[in-house]
């Protein structure tokens, strides 16, 4: 069935009406035809369908001949052709014995329909406008701006307005840009760098911070005799420290690193460091690396991290800023520092007892924290001096002193590693919440500076605000012109790529514009494409009764060849079939399978007392249980007048024997009623599997000497050959 689409209408309501009916009658002829309806209703269609076109082709060439149609004898040859063919093809559907015969005329009917409209109507349409036979509507220019837009977009070619658009505001802009950026160039410079300062050392100083914590913890799980004990807390501080890496490199990516040359090797290696980190910490979970070897890989990242910081202090920055960034610095390496100390301090308490590995940088580490606080006294202001002071005579940072007095001194025996933990951690923190503050007051310094900046540009803007009022209306007046054109055109496009095709654009008059040349492209796109729609459609439409004719054929075959009419189940040509394959399968991969030979007791009693009618209720009842029992994977077989096999893939004599007894059980206590007569039977069954014997032959033998058995030992029951 194909579906009329409004691309292709002409835009003349009777030719449109006509092709439409046209289409109308060709799908009918194909659902008389699909549902084998009679010739003489195929003939009355054909009938309907002569008359409607030669009452289209009339009235089409009266209106290209009012219009003066150039082509007009080629349409009227065309149509004459038609007409002639049409003849010929009723004659064939008329005539045609086969259902694929009889649909190629309508496919051929609907492929002709379609290439009428598109290849020899809608070329004429331009014809039909010019003769004002289609509606076209334009809107009236009201205001003089419309009116000024109108003449130029008439007048201006594409490239002319873009030019003109952009010479004209831009003249009187240069002059004064000009200005502006020899004016400010140096404190944008200054206010970028600081900005990319602003958010590249906070991040850093979270990431390094979150992993001091996290090398404090691997040091302490590789340590621990307890396998659980920091595991926890370790796996959720690499969660932290991976969002604060991610953020971080977000980061990184958004910075020009050429106009940040100082960092640039410092921000190649922090990325790299970031990589190796998993391989770290794989490390680290299948304890595979030493915890000296953690310590310093950790301290290698953080030592990279903390190298950038004193970097961007040495940029192009005022005094002020400089001097924060440093003391910023030298605080990082004082934590960091801590931060050592702590992982080699867990693992030395961990073990109550000490290497000289770990001995000698701890003490190491004692000295450099004075070294670091030396620094910050010189860089520091009063305020953030006595800050540092409170920090480091607090309590914490006194129980942080008495503990390096006692493992300085080998007195292990009334230290706990974790309470050590949790007091350097919590020093550390400390220390962070200063560094914090630090940042806040260069955050502030920032601020101080991006707000001078915005303020002389606030007082260059207000001066262009003048100039761009007198370059704006010119503007505008040459945007509207290009735009009315662009927009029809992406409005054209956008409903084109959504599957769209009615959107029909007017042919522009300027020769060599090139909105024209693409407004002439996007025609003959849209026209393609439309064929192609109703082409695939048909295509479709066609393969569609190609498939049904087939699969019409091959169930009457499928049925024919290998389904027991009465029964539904497979006859014994498709079991053996089936069969030799389990059994190849079988015999290689070495699995399970088993055979039941079953055959319904006295059946012949039952056809001799109530008919083989009733007999056959019987075969179907029977076939019926068993089927609905069985598996997917099991094949259930009439292989007899009684007689029933069932194939059990994968399943053990045990298995067989639990299933054959379900199914007699079933049988045994089911009743029939069939035409008011109650009627019961049993079914005996004689079971064999697949060991010795490789064949399907041998073990259906072995299969009916059993069930031979089972008759021969009273019925209604299931004997195992083994």
């Amino acid at each position: 069935m194909i579906e009329w689409n409004e691309g292709l209408n002409l835009g003349i309501k009777a030719l449109d009406d006509d092709h439409k009916r046209l289409l109308q009658l060709i799908n009918s002829l194909s659902e008389s035809i699909d549902k084998n309806e009679p010739k003489n209703i195929i003939e009355h269609i054909f009938l309907e369908l002569e008359k409607l076109t030669k009452k289209h082709f009339e009235r089409e060439e009266d209106y290209l001949e009012g219009c003066s149609c150039t082509k007009l004898d080629e349409h009227k040859v065309q149509h004459a052709d038609f007409l002639s063919k049409l003849s010929e093809l009723k004659n064939k559907a008329l005539s045609a014995n086969d259902y694929i015969s009889i649909q190629d005329v309508t496919v051929y009917l609907t492929e002709w329909l379609l290439n009428h409209v598109i290849e020899e109507d809608i070329p004429t349409i331009t014809v039909f406008q010019k003769c004002g036979l289609t509606q076209h509507e334009e809107k009236k220019d009201k205001s003089l701006l419309e009116k000024l837009i109108k003449i130029t977009t008439d007048r201006f070619s594409f490239t002319k307005r873009i030019f003109l658009s952009a010479i004209v505001p831009l003249s009187g802009m240069l002059l004064f840009g000009t200005i502006i950026i020899v004016v400010n160039f140096n404190e944008y410079l200054n206010m970028k760098r600081t900005s990319t300062i602003t958010n590249m050392t906070s991040t850093i100083n979270e990431l390094v911070h979150n992993l001091q914590i996290e090398r404090g913890l691997s040091s302490g799980y590789l340590t621990s005799i307890s396998k659980d004990r920091f595991k926890q807390s370790l796996h959720e501080q690499r969660k932290i420290v991976d969002n604060i890496a991610k953020n971080l490199s977000s980061k990184v990516k958004s910075i020009q690193l050429n106009n940040l040359i100082l960092i640039k090797t410092n921000i190649k290696i922090l990325q790299e460091d970031l990589l190796s980190l998993n391989n770290i910490r794989k490390d680290i979970n299948d304890k595979e690396i030493s915890k000296k070897q953690t310590i310093d890989t950790y301290s290698n990242i953080i030592k990279n991290l903390l190298n950038i910081t004193p970097k961007i202090a040495t940029l192009n920055l005022n005094k002020e800023l400089s001097s924060s960034i440093a003391t910023l610095s030298s605080i990082q390496l004082f934590k960091e520092s801590i931060g050592r100390e702590r992982a080699y301090g867990t693992a030395i308490l961990e073990k109550k007892d000490v290497t000289i590995d770990e001995y000698a940088p701890f003490i190491e580490l004692i000295g450099t924290q004075i070294a670091f606080l030396n620094t910050f006294e010189h860089t520091a202001s009063e305020k953030q001096k006595t800050s540092k002071n409170l920090l480091i005579n607090s309590y914490i940072a006194k129980q942080i002193q008495a503990y390096e007095k006692d493992i300085k001194n080998y007195n292990f025996n009334n230290l706990d590693s974790k309470v050590w933990f949790k007091s350097s951690t919590h020093y550390i923190n400390k220390i962070k919440l200063f560094e914090d503050d630090i940042l806040q007051e260069i955050n502030a310094l920032i601020d101080k500076n991006i707000d001078s900046t915005v303020t002389n540009f606030f007082l260059w803007i207000t001066f262009n605000t003048i100039i761009l009022a007198i370059n704006l209306f010119i503007l505008y007046t040459f945007k509207k012109s290009t735009v009315l054109q662009i927009d029809k055109l992406t409005n054209a496009m956008r409903d084109l790529a959504t599957g769209g095709r009615g959107f029909r654009l007017s042919p522009i008059n300027m020769n060599r514009d090139e909105i024209a040349y693409m407004y002439d492209a996007y025609e003959t796109t849209r026209q393609k494409l439309l064929k192609g729609d109703i082409y695939t459609q048909l295509y479709l439409s066609k393969n569609k009764i190609e498939l049904k004719n087939k699969e019409r054929e091959n169930i009457k075959l499928e049925e024919m060849a290998f389904i027991d009419p009465l029964t539904g189940t497979v006859n014994r040509r498709k079991f053996e079939e089936l069969s030799n394959k389990e059994i190849e399968r079988s015999n290689r991969y070495k699995t399970n399978l088993s055979f039941l030979m079953m055959d319904i007791d006295h059946f012949k009693h039952i056809n001799d007392n109530y008919g083989h009618a009733i007999g056959d209720e019987v075969l179907k009842h029977f076939a019926s249980v068993c089927l609905e029992m069985a598996r997917s994977l099991d094949v259930v077989a009439r292989i007899g007048g009684e007689e029933f096999v069932v194939m059990l893939p994968e399943t053990t004599s045990n298995g067989a024997y639990k299933f054959a007894e379900r199914f007699r059980k079933e049988i045994y206590t089911s009743e029939l009623n069939i035409d008011g007569k109650d009627i019961r039977y049993t079914v005996s069954v004689g079971l064999s599997c697949l060991n010795k014997n490789k064949d399907l032959k041998s073990v259906l033998q072995r299969a009916d000497q059993a069930l031979y058995r089972a008759k021969e030992s009273g019925r209604n029951r299931t004997v195992i050959n083994k």
